[in-house]
């Protein structure tokens, strides 16, 4: 008998256990935060949910963006508490700079980027008792509106054994967990300039908006920018001043150059966020 289990990221859904109680249905819920020293944030970390074959849940993730963007689902011949063991190995992760970190794993866009970076012979180890994990793929909002699909990973037969720990990234692992906080990133910068400001975007086509966002944050990369902040004040002088804001001679930046000189001799982070102080207080 097959068993189907919903996989939420309680970050993504902060009242995950409150909502899955107010059901009503008699639910097998594991945070897989419990029992490890994250134990008092478990309402936050990943949460297996065991449901039954009529649960409307299992409707609910078939058909709701909104579920797809938190929840994944897994099907297995095993006992929840069996794929809840095999899937709490990938809480902490070391990668191969000795670095260890939290993996969100339940989060469906990091799911689908982390699970998509290995060979699919690596699945049979990966997945253990799990015989197919399906992860919704949602368009980007900074692309041309698409329908969502659903990406399944199985386990591959007679698959060689993975020569490293299933809670150990190679390099391949790090650049989609990179491409994914990217992702997730450009997001948050799309929705803010929508909002914020609506004739930058706008106007282009809805096929142009994704180019001309990844530009700007490429130029201001290529400048020396590297934290949140500093891309994101970036962003904000291109949509009041033009693109070109850092080279164009007559631009206000060049005025502020040739008022602030001592503001030359600062690194590309310091500049940018020396600037922004100005623009807020002038």
């Amino acid at each position: 008998m097959t068993n189907q289990l919903l996989l939420i990221d309680g970050v993504l859904r902060q009242d995950a256990t409150k909502w899955i109680y107010q059901s009503g249905e008699p639910l097998e819920v594991i945070p897989l935060y419990l029992g490890t020293r994250w134990e008092e944030l478990q309402e936050l970390g990943p949460i297996l949910v065991a449901l039954d074959a009529w649960s409307p849940l299992l409707g609910a993730i078939q058909h709701d963006n909104a579920l797809q963007s938190q929840a994944s689902l897994i099907s297995t011949q095993a006992p929840s508490t069996t794929v809840a063991e095999h899937l709490s190995q990938f809480i902490s992760i070391t990668d191969d700079l000795g670095s260890q970190s939290l993996l969100r794993f339940a989060d469906p866009l990091v799911t689908w980027h982390w699970l998509a970076s290995y060979p699919e012979q690596a699945y049979k180890s990966l997945l253990g008792p799990i015989s197919q994990w399906n992860v919704a793929v949602r368009p980007p909002n900074w692309a041309p509106s698409t329908p969502w699909e659903w990406r399944a990973f199985r386990p591959q037969p007679d698959s060689p054994t993975l020569a490293h720990p299933l809670s150990h990234m190679t390099q391949s692992q790090v650049e989609a967990l990179d491409q994914a906080h990217r992702w997730r990133f450009k997001e948050r910068l799309y929705d803010w300039l929508d909002h914020d400001f609506p004739n930058t975007l706008r106007p282009l086509a809805e096929d142009a908006r994704g180019r001309w966002l990844e530009q700007r944050i490429q130029d201001a990369e290529t400048w020396g920018l590297v934290s949140e902040r500093s891309i994101a004040i970036w962003l904000e002088r291109c949509a009041y001043w033009g693109s070109d804001f850092a080279t164009r001679p007559d631009s206000p930046y060049q005025e502020w150059l040739r008022r602030k000189p001592v503001a030359q001799q600062l690194p590309p982070e310091l500049r940018i966020q020396a600037l922004d102080d100005d623009c807020l207080t002038s």
